[in-house]
């Protein structure tokens, strides 16, 4: 049985509360998606303080109830339903998350500023708004490093045995998936007054074998290299042995986001994305201008400037494909190690 204390000066009451589903109090499934994007870490692991939420579900739109970004600006997907979990509820997630997994930065911008203007915040950009909410300083945040990743977490009074069976064997495999059931309480004094208690019954610590899921220690080059695509791993490659056959002083090594190579200062950021064949480079500004998001072609290559409200040295944007001009690639990547050079 579970009681809540209430406490005065002469004596300590003990109030029962009693189990009620939120069907029986007449609360909604929307009711529980505004709790969890008003306190989300309510379905977290327990060593996860800070997740910044930056949409909700809307009508007629195929978007997850709560979308948020972790610490390691990967995207957090929480499903909810009230009652029994149905068993099509991780199909649904899973093509929520391959929705998500394509949403670049300019994207996910543009759906956190029509959100934070909803609720009433004022931020003038993504990175402004998770570099307040995490404590950053803003320079240390760039686009390259959203969205690399994604998990999901599915909530539910009671989690369907197949669905938790089926997210089991998908967590062994790689997809990082959480089940969460919660319990509603009530007070037999204060009815109006709704105690929630929940409890992760799949959960990535579960699988000890794999590496820390959202974890911001660099892996190996070779490991990273494994987990790109197949198409695109030769192209990493070879831009990596033109890249260090610029000079003795050039150093490629990884971090929590990605590839980097560096030459007095970083000319190149090459963040690790398993989910498409290509890669996208963030270069120095050498040897052309242009201003913010506009687009222009060199050899074929397409380049992109980044706003200057992200506050990057490597502020040019390059996609490369399997298709893509490779020298063309390289004379830009050597543009930018001259000026890392100069600095």
């Amino acid at each position: 049985m579970l009681y809540k204390l209430v406490q005065s000066v002469e004596k300590t009451t003990f109030v029962r509360l009693h189990a009620k589903s939120m069907q029986e109090q007449g609360l909604l499934e929307k009711q529980m998606e505004q709790w969890l994007a008003d306190f989300p870490t309510a379905v977290l692991p327990e060593d996860e303080a800070q997740v910044l939420v930056i949409s909700q579900e809307k009508p007629f739109k195929n978007v997850t109830d709560v979308l948020a970004i972790d610490g390691q600006r990967n995207l957090v997907i929480i499903e909810i339903k009230r009652g029994q979990s149905p068993r099509d509820v991780i199909a649904q997630a899973l093509e929520y998350a391959s929705d998500v997994a394509s949403w670049d930065y300019e994207y996910l911008n543009s759906l956190a500023m029509s959100y934070f203007q909803q609720r009433g915040r004022e931020f003038s950009t993504l990175l402004d708004a998770y570099a307040s909410a995490f404590g950053l300083p803003l320079e240390e945040v760039s686009e390259a490093q959203f969205n690399l990743s994604q998990r999901i977490f599915i909530v539910g009074e009671s989690i369907d045995e197949k669905v938790e069976r089926t997210a089991r064997w998908l967590l062994k495999r790689g997809i990082a998936i959480s089940c969460v059931s919660y319990d509603c309480y009530v007070s037999e004094v204060e009815p109006s007054e709704v105690f929630l208690d929940f409890n992760q019954i799949v959960r990535p610590a579960e699988v000890q074998c794999s590496p820390k899921l959202n974890s911001s220690e660099p892996m190996s080059e070779e490991i990273a290299i494994s987990q790109l695509p197949a198409a695109i791993r030769p192209v990493y490659e070879s831009l990596r042995k033109s890249v260090v056959g610029f000079g003795s002083d050039v150093d490629v090594y990884m971090t929590g986001v990605g590839f980097i190579f560096r030459a007095n200062r970083v000319f190149a950021e090459i963040p690790l994305v398993k989910r498409a064949n290509r890669l996208r480079i963030f270069v120095r500004p050498e040897g052309y201008s242009l201003e913010q998001n506009q687009f222009t072609m060199i050899d074929g290559v397409q380049i992109k400037r980044v706003p200057d409200s992200y506050g990057w040295s490597a502020n040019h944007q390059i996609e490369v494909t399997a298709d893509s001009n490779i020298d063309a690639i390289v004379k830009l990547l050597r543009q930018s190690y001259e000026g890392a050079r100069k600095g």
